[in-house]
């Protein structure tokens, strides 16, 4: 499996990532800054799966989502990872495409299920 994973903060890049390794230690993790670098990335590799943060320079998660889903046409499942989960966020993700969410400061039993779940589809 191939996952991609979307953070403009390094500290939260790498505690994703080993969290990741923890549940699926043969996974390929693969990082991009930016909705930008991960976009242009995705234009010619693939990947099981995506995490991408929301608030991030020169292209946020919700440009992203939408220029994956609309210009690239792809499937992949992509779960959003943000600190904004307040009332209305998950329903507001689900709509601009997103396949599912987990919020900062990751819970691990969160991360797991999420992933579960998200390589079902």
């Amino acid at each position: 499996m191939k996952f991609l994973l979307v953070e403009d903060e390094e500290f939260n890049l790498i505690v994703l990532e080993e969290m990741i390794k923890i549940s699926y230690p043969d996974v390929e993790i693969v990082t991009a800054n930016n909705g930008q670098e991960a976009y242009e990335m995705l234009q010619t590799n693939s990947f099981d799966l995506i995490l991408s943060d929301i608030n991030m320079p020169i292209m946020d998660g919700y440009t992203f989502i939408k220029k994956i889903k609309d210009e690239l046409q792809l499937q992949t499942p992509t779960i959003a990872v943000t600190a904004f989960a307040i009332q209305g966020d998950k329903e507001k993700l689900l709509m601009a495409g997103f396949n599912g969410y987990i919020s900062k400061p990751i819970d691990m039993m969160e991360l797991h299920k999420i992933l579960e779940i998200s390589l079902l589809v």
